[in-house]
């Protein structure tokens, strides 16, 4: 008894400074090897931008643009659908992403041509009703107005 008791702290101090395996929001378990050595044992893993890509191409092919004013007959109407607008389909990927435990923000911009657009954003990615690939939000030539966090905040963008 008097061997076992230092044996147990031992181990339980070992295990409080290990740092934890990195592993991409969206995997189902950390794997013990990465994602790599998961697939090659069978496992199902997806890196964060895998995922979104997915989505977003779930959504473009599906997604039929109607305007709000012919769906609704009205100037703005939001709802989480993939026949509308590009808030609708913002709205609708924000819902899907969640199904997967992905947080999302809605970013409010103004495209190069002037045109008002809502855009959804994952960590600096974004998915645009517009572009059938995920884009990193440097490489876009939009002006970011507002952000719309998942508790219903808008927040301005300076800069």
């Amino acid at each position: 008894m008097k061997i076992l008791l230092p044996c147990i702290l031992l181990l339980i101090a070992g295990c409080a400074s290990t740092e934890p395996t990195p592993f991409n929001l969206g995997d189902p378990v950390p794997p013990l090897q990465g994602c790599n050595d998961y697939r090659a044992r069978g496992g199902f893993c997806v890196n964060l931008p895998e995922r979104l890509q997915q989505v977003l191409d779930e959504a473009h092919a599906s997604h039929r643009y109607q305007t709000d004013q012919s769906l609704y007959q009205r100037n703005d109407y939001w709802s989480a659908n993939l026949v509308g607008d590009c808030e609708d389909f913002a709205l609708w990927a924000r819902e899907r992403l969640l199904e997967y435990g992905i947080q999302s923000d809605l970013i409010y911009a103004r495209t190069e041509k002037g045109e008002e657009h809502l855009v959804l954003s994952v960590n600096g990615w974004i998915l645009d009703s517009r572009y059938r690939w995920l884009h990193r939000r440097d490489d876009m030539r939009y002006d970011w107005i507002s952000i719309g966090r998942s508790d219903g905040t808008w927040y301005r963008i300076k800069g």
